[in-house]
């Protein structure tokens, strides 16, 4: 176990091959990641942070000329696992570094739930109620590419993988004799898959809010502008917003301006926009319309609304009945748009979302569609 803080500062390639051959045979790694991203569609990778047993690594993304031969690391079929707290942007950091993402994680985030020491524990939550340790955060909206980085940046970053180890035993030992190990894991590979997906560009219209009151016409052209709002997005290395808004796009697809008149009553489209991007939009709207309606989009599901608000209760109950028996945050067992999934897929007779596929199915899903059918049969 590390018992001080002192770190190695990793910025040059020599040392960074030097530093991955000395963990290579190591069967768990403490990971984090620190990034920026204010005015950018991917993260900027700022510092990446590895403990072992024995030492602790700060990796500077800055100085080094490619992080390539981290990848060889990090995603080694010897290592049993990279252990994270609250990894989903780490997988992003991962995502954009290397175009996948781990194949083995623990989030102690996740096992803390398991363990019902809170719904989602901060990592300085977990470390005072595991290991009574005070983990300072006042460098938690540092500048984290500035350079040099200052001390107390260093050791607040050292500080973030220092005791994961630690704790990654705990959780473990804990998860075992409650006969929940499996259960974190499941949870870990729908992350991975989450992150692991491309970027289905058909499919992000679905997304748009409000999008389930267009008609099938105006659909075809949402699906066209999202999709090039997304590409031109990723393109530029731009927020998606300071492209356009999905409030726009919604707007453009509803009016389905077919020419600069037209375009004008988009009051959602600023001056600047309509000059920056009007001829694009309009080429789009056009493209769509030309579509044979057999091509167009079908016409999207309701979401689940307040004329359901009697089924909610209903299964919103189930959930903490449940949850107080095994002793686990509700919304670890299962998050309100994730019951909300669950109801609109039955409501339109439709598999149960693939998240309660797995040890939730047996512990949840047959009690959640008996008091759906139970509901369906009163109305």
């Amino acid at each position: 176990m590390v018992n001080d803080f002192q770190y190695s500062w990793i910025d040059s390639d020599s040392t960074l091959l030097a530093m991955i051959e000395t963990l290579r045979n190591e069967p768990l790694l403490a990971v984090d990641t620190e990034f920026m991203r204010t005015d950018t569609f991917y993260p900027k990778v700022a510092l990446i942070q590895i403990a072992s047993p024995d030492n602790i690594y700060l990796v500077d993304p800055v100085s080094l000329t490619s992080l390539d031969a981290l990848k060889s690391l990090f995603y080694s079929e010897q290592l049993e696992a990279l252990v994270l707290h609250s990894c989903s942007e780490d997988l992003e950091v991962f995502k954009t570094l290397w175009q996948e993402v781990p194949g083995k994680i623990f989030d102690t985030q996740i096992a803390a739930a398991y363990l019902n020491l809170e719904r989602q524990p901060s990592l300085q939550k977990l470390l005072m109620l595991l290991l009574d340790i005070d983990l300072p955060k006042d460098e938690t909206r540092s500048n984290w590419l500035q350079r040099p980085l200052t001390d107390n940046q260093k050791r607040y970053a050292a500080l973030d993988v220092a005791h994961l180890l630690t704790v990654y035993r705990t959780l473990s030992d804990r998860l075992e004799i409650a006969g929940r190990t499996e259960w974190v894991n499941e949870d870990c590979q729908i992350l991975l898959k989450k992150y692991s997906a491309s970027v289905d560009f058909d499919n992000i219209y679905r997304s748009v809010g409000s999008a389930w009151k267009l008609q099938s016409q105006q659909l075809a052209v949402l699906k066209l502008l999202a999709a090039w709002r997304d590409r031109t997005a990723m393109k530029k290395n731009r927020p998606k917003g300071h492209v356009l808004k999905d409030a726009v796009l919604y707007d453009v697809a509803e009016k389905m301006p077919k020419n600069v008149k037209d375009l004008a009553r988009c009051d959602s489209l600023s001056v600047g926009q309509q000059k920056r991007f009007g001829s694009e939009l309009i080429e789009m709207v056009l493209e769509a319309c030309a579509l044979d309606s057999s091509l167009h989009p079908a016409v999207l599901d309701k979401p689940f609304s307040r004329s359901h608000k009697v089924l909610s209760k209903k299964l919103k109950a189930v959930v903490e009945r449940i949850a107080a028996s095994v002793d686990v945050p509700a919304e670890r067992l299962a998050s309100r748009k994730l019951l909300e999934r669950y109801a609109v897929e039955k409501l339109n007779g439709r598999a149960v979302p693939s998240e309660l596929i797995g040890w939730r199915f047996d512990v949840l899903v047959t009690e959640l569609d008996k008091v759906f059918d139970a509901h369906n049969e009163s109305d």
